[in-house]
């Protein structure tokens, strides 16, 4: 089944954002109100590195727990479409970052939607553009 549908990826970075609230919050929410238009892709590795947010001193401070990123993933995974991502992207500066530029060629995306600085520097991979949550929503609104 093709689909019309603009596919963006989100950065773990910009989940963990999202999961703290305020603009970035906002942003998703107006991403999720255009569903008929977007469509997220993630991959297990995107939620490998959220299930990890509760250890993170950072967000144990603000109170994000298992039970917090339980039920993000729940509904995430029920309006995203699951990616298993096969390519073996060896791009940037930063090698953990190359999963992202892989799922991003998996999934045809047309954004990576990120907030990091070293895959931001790169703007563009492939068919893929890389930028910022903020970026995005000018792309678009």
């Amino acid at each position: 089944m093709t689909t019309n549908k603009i596919r963006v990826v989100l950065d773990s970075n910009i989940i963990g954002s999202i999961l703290l609230g305020g603009l970035t919050r906002t942003r998703y929410l107006w991403l999720l109100d255009r569903l008929d238009s977007f469509e997220i892709c993630y991959s297990d590795k995107i939620l490998e590195e959220i299930k990890r947010f509760p250890e993170i001193d950072f967000f144990k401070k603000k109170n994000i727990t298992e039970e917090t990123i339980e039920m993000f993933i729940s509904s995430f995974q029920a309006y995203s479409l699951k990616i298993i991502s096969v390519s073996n992207v060896k791009f940037g500066r930063d090698k953990n970052d190359y999963f992202l530029l892989s799922l991003s060629r998996d999934a045809r995306a047309k954004y990576l939607i990120t907030g990091d600085p070293d895959l931001l520097k790169i703007r563009k991979y492939a068919n893929t553009q890389i930028i910022s949550m903020k970026e995005f929503i000018e792309i678009y609104s």
